[in-house]
């Protein structure tokens, strides 16, 4: 089955699991991620390439008020200037009405971005800086909770969001029986090759 918007095909679903205990966003794993269903995501060398780029293992849990999130992924040792930033991961969220975000709706020119941003940034040493949602233009711009950073050969991170935006151009993540789409991308800047890219997937609420 092929994602209709992208051409690229469906993967499997991210199941978020309901829960009583809320995780900390600090880089640790607690053991209510545990509940989690792990979902093993293949990468490939940009978003219509097909050549092999790793895996990634991600993770989902949701209570009353907010969604969370637990990505990691194998990398070698991130190796640069503490001081210099640079984008580490993209988790592109499909709006769950993009033909209503035109140039009118929104006072730009052209058409509006119909994603939803969640970016992470680290430094050259393998520090999380922090991880932001994004819709541009215009919308939001916040910093999400997050944690976590490169060790011993692994990035790990987690971040949330509020189920319900505030901004009416972000989706709002209420509602188990619709599937909200979403692709992931790393941003490795190797010279000659594409940044690897996920397939589209669904997350999908858990009762």
């Amino acid at each position: 089955m092929l994602d209709a918007d992208l051409g690229v095909p469906l993967g499997a679903p991210l199941y978020s699991v309901s829960t009583q205990v809320s995780p900390a966003m600090d880089g640790l794993v607690d053991s209510v991620w545990e509940q989690a269903q792990a979902l093993t995501v293949p990468l490939h060398y940009g978003l219509h390439g097909r050549e092999p780029a790793g895996l990634m293992e991600i993770r989902s849990l949701y209570d009353g008020e907010r969604v969370y999130f637990l990505a990691r992924w194998p990398s070698e040792t991130p190796g640069g200037d503490p001081d210099a930033w640079r984008n580490l991961l993209t988790v592109h969220w499909r709006l769950v009405d993009p033909g209503l975000v035109t140039g009118t709706s929104t006072g730009s020119n052209g058409l509006a971005c119909t994603v939803a941003c969640h970016t992470a940034t680290a430094d050259g040493q393998g520090k999380l800086v922090g991880i932001r949602n994004e819709t541009i233009p215009p919308g939001i711009d916040d910093d999400l909770p997050s944690g976590g950073g490169w060790r011993q050969g692994e990035w790990l991170v987690e971040w949330s969001r509020r189920r319900a935006s505030e901004s009416p151009y972000d989706q709002n993540m209420v509602d188990p029986e619709r599937g909200y789409r979403f692709f992931v991308k790393l941003f490795q800047g190797l010279e000659g090759s594409a940044d690897p890219v996920s397939d589209v997937h669904e997350l999908r609420l858990s009762r």
